[in-house]
């Protein structure tokens, strides 16, 4: 387990059809150029886990600094929240 936590979630409803490979990204995440290809797919990690908040340092092979990068992307963009 990872040392570094940064319990984070989607923020907003999203359609669920029981089957997270159901839910496309949405198109303003992916064509967003402030956000990321990091952040882009950490959103698309959490959309496969609705309603669960996600720790992404959690067996990630990214550098602390880059995921803590891509969550201050994806909080600043309001498309996720910090779960405490």
């Amino acid at each position: 387990m990872a040392e570094t936590e940064d319990w984070i979630a989607v923020r907003g409803p999203l359609p669920l059809d029981g089957d997270p490979a159901g839910i496309p990204i949405p198109e303003h995440v992916l064509g967003d150029p402030s956000l990321s290809l990091m952040a882009k797919g950490l959103f698309a990690r959490l959309l496969a886990e609705p309603g669960i908040p996600v720790n992404p340092y959690e067996d990630a092979y990214e550098t602390e600094t880059d995921i803590a990068a891509a969550i201050e992307e994806l909080v600043a963009a309001g498309l996720v929240m910090r779960v405490h």
